[in-house]
């Protein structure tokens, strides 16, 4: 089986569903965003997915489920009946799941671009509270996101509805969910109960610790700020006040910390551990290194 990746677009996600697709708006003239619909399987066993960069939303559209999911090492589950709505984060998740009900068991899926999200929340003149909050919530009760759900799903199984009436269901669901679950607004429904500022912490920490797994990669802001279901704007700012350090600061910290400890205790070439720890050669490493610590790696390697 090919490894999953952590991130996929939008578009590459259909590969890794599991059902018959009954529904998709990819050949209409939507912007930011896309909505596919699945006839699912009864049973599932086992369904590894990347994630979305994209903010995305599932709800049902026929039947009912025991739903299970994997994140970060913990199985969790719940039932889900029509109208309740989940949120998918933008980190690889393992499910598994079996129908409850008799009817036809069928996924409605929106992810939204979060340039949208953005627009909308410059529209309303948030200002820096547009981190929404939805967060790990396995499933939460909203009758009006599920309506608009529900009124996507419909629009995209008819080409009479106008790309106009689509805007204006994806800027109200915007506009709803900045409303409702963003930060340092009181969520008056029953959403999820961790309060926004509590999660913060959490999604840093997530950062944190895929970074101190994968100091060889590439690491963009823009995946970071995924990891944390964040913009990189508001990303990087948040990092910054959770940490002391921007991103990139953080990031050369703790690969020139690696380079020494590999310095230290192995007979790897500077060229090895430059690459190593996600240098592109010895000569920036060098560079960094010497910044970092006064001393260039070889002299470092030396003292002892």
């Amino acid at each position: 089986m090919a490894r999953v990746p952590k991130l996929t677009t939008t578009l590459a996600y259909d590969r890794y569903m599991a059902g018959q697709k009954l529904v998709s708006s990819v050949e209409r003239p939507w912007r930011n965003l896309v909505l596919r619909s699945y006839l699912e399987p009864n049973e599932q066993e086992l369904l590894e997915a990347p994630g979305l960069q994209d903010l995305t939303l599932m709800t049902l559209a026929s039947g009912a489920e025991h739903l299970e999911r994997n994140l970060d090492g913990r199985w969790e589950s719940a039932d889900l009946r029509l109208g309740d709505v989940w949120f998918v984060p933008p980190v690889p998740i393992s499910w598994r799941w079996r129908s409850i009900s008799d009817e036809p068991l069928s996924t409605v899926h929106l992810p939204m671009e979060r340039s949208l999200i953005d627009s909308v929340a410059d529209q309303m003149e948030l200002g820096g509270s547009r981190e929404l909050s939805l967060s790990d919530a396995m499933q939460f009760h909203d009758p009006l996101i599920a309506a608009m759900l529900a009124a996507l799903h419909r629009a995209a199984g008819d080409p009479s509805d106008s790309r106009l009436y689509v805007d204006a269901l994806a800027h109200a669901l915007a506009a709803h969910l900045l409303q409702h679950y963003s930060r340092g607004r009181n969520n008056g429904s029953a959403g999820p109960a961790a309060g926004p500022e509590r999660l913060v912490p959490r999604r840093i920490r997530r950062v944190i610790d895929y970074v101190q797994a994968n100091l060889a990669a590439d690491l963009a802001i823009s995946e970071l700020a995924a990891h944390a279901g964040l913009s990189s704007f508001h990303f990087a700012r948040v990092f910054r006040r959770e940490t002391g350090e921007t991103p990139h600061q953080f990031v050369t910290r703790l690969r020139l910390e690696e380079a020494a400890r590999l310095l230290r205790t192995t007979d790897q070439t500077v060229l090895q551990i430059a690459l190593a720890v996600g240098f592109e050669n010895a000569s920036h490493f060098s560079v960094q290194f010497k910044r970092g610590y006064g001393v260039t790696p070889l002299a470092y390697r030396l003292r002892g």
